[in-house]
């Protein structure tokens, strides 16, 4: 599994990333996440936003900032 967080280290961001990373390790996954500040790789793809959540390269969501609740539950429905 491949966890991608783009951001340009807004607050929120930042939060989200460290909500990931207790995520991963919730659910024991092997794989670290990645906090990535170069946007213009998701702009590149047509992706416009200040944050973006890629799960195995594709879009969870853009500029939203879900508890750590649902998003354990939306890393678990990907691990399915």
């Amino acid at each position: 599994m491949r966890l991608q967080l783009y951001d340009r280290g807004t607050p929120q961001g930042k939060k989200l990333f460290a909500d990931l990373e207790t995520v991963c390790r919730r659910l024991q996954i092997d794989f670290d996440p990645e906090y990535i500040k170069d946007m213009s790789r998701v702009y590149a793809q047509g992706i416009q936003g200040r944050t973006v959540l890629m799960i195995d390269g594709d879009v969870v969501f853009v500029d939203r900032y879900p508890d750590i609740r649902e998003l354990e539950n939306i890393i678990s429905d990907y691990l399915k």
